[in-house]
């Protein structure tokens, strides 16, 4: 058998691993099983909170550093070991709440791997039920993010659909380079410290588990997976991406969510 020319495969959750319902086919984790008896490694590289992550990585039996929280935290999702973990810097996080009460938006802050919540309102329990995770109500945000050890991991504004993209970039705006302000689902304006991405992390856990960059493989939909997809050996968009993921991607898949993982799969680690 011939040598595996990528041996790190990076899979995005949202809208390219998972389904709408949060559900992971039969065939999708076939396909990972078999890459990973093949000898690949399979990380997830995902938005979600580690808590929320892992139930998707023991579904599919890795054993392997996750990407979480757009790249601002790596962490081993069976010991549990944090490998990389960059929080955002409170000034910026007080900042950045002050601007979202200011113009009426929901906002989650997460901090030692909870979500809190200023109020239980529709876009909390939407998020929540999405993560999988319960959110916890604290009030002000502001009040509860008083001291250093609070310094949130990430911020996540949760809006209509159609008013996404215009959050995305008046707070891309707002904040410039200080933060590292992207879109990770269709209702979600995501931040985190500016030097975090998907693709920092991935060559983080690349150099961590001793694979070249270039051999690694980045599978993904969505605004966020930009930087893996730029920072892998080879990049896949799959069927449903945004078209400018489809535009930077190596290869587009034919099949949508799910079954444009096990597209990449077959293709490019079982080269079948």
């Amino acid at each position: 058998m011939t040598e595996l020319k990528y041996k790190l495969l990076a899979l995005d959750v949202d809208g390219t691993l998972v389904t709408d319902t949060l559900v992971i086919t039969d065939p999708v984790k076939k396909a990972v099983a078999a890459a990973i008896e093949r000898g690949a490694v399979v990380t997830l590289a995902t938005g979600r909170m580690f808590r929320s992550a892992v139930q998707f990585a023991d579904e599919l039996n890795l054993s392997a550093p996750l990407i979480c929280y757009q790249g601002a935290m790596v962490r081993h999702s069976e010991t549990g070991e944090t490998i990389f973990h960059q929080p955002v810097p409170l000034d910026l996080a007080r900042e950045f709440i002050e601007l979202t009460q200011k113009r009426g938006l929901h906002v989650n802050a997460y901090v030692n791997d909870h979500i809190y919540v200023a109020e239980m309102n529709d876009a909390a329990k939407y998020y929540a039920d999405l993560a999988r995770v319960p959110a916890e109500v604290v009030g002000n945000l502001l009040n509860f993010i008083d001291r250093p050890e609070r310094a949130p991991t990430k911020l996540v504004i949760v809006t209509d659909e159609d008013k996404t993209l215009e959050v995305v970039n008046e707070f891309q705006t707002a904040f410039g380079h200080a933060l590292y302000v992207t879109r990770s689902h269709a209702r979600f304006t995501e931040a985190v410290h500016p030097e975090c991405s998907k693709g920092v992390a991935l060559r983080a856990v690349a150099k961590w588990l001793d694979i070249p960059v270039e051999q690694t493989i980045g599978v993904g939909d969505n605004l966020n997976d930009l930087p893996m997809l730029e920072m892998a050996g080879f990049s896949v968009a799959v069927a449903n991406s945004s078209p400018v993921v489809k535009e930077k991607a190596g290869f587009v898949t034919e099949g949508a969510v799910g079954d444009g993982v096990v597209e990449a799969i077959n293709r490019f680690i079982l080269e079948i």
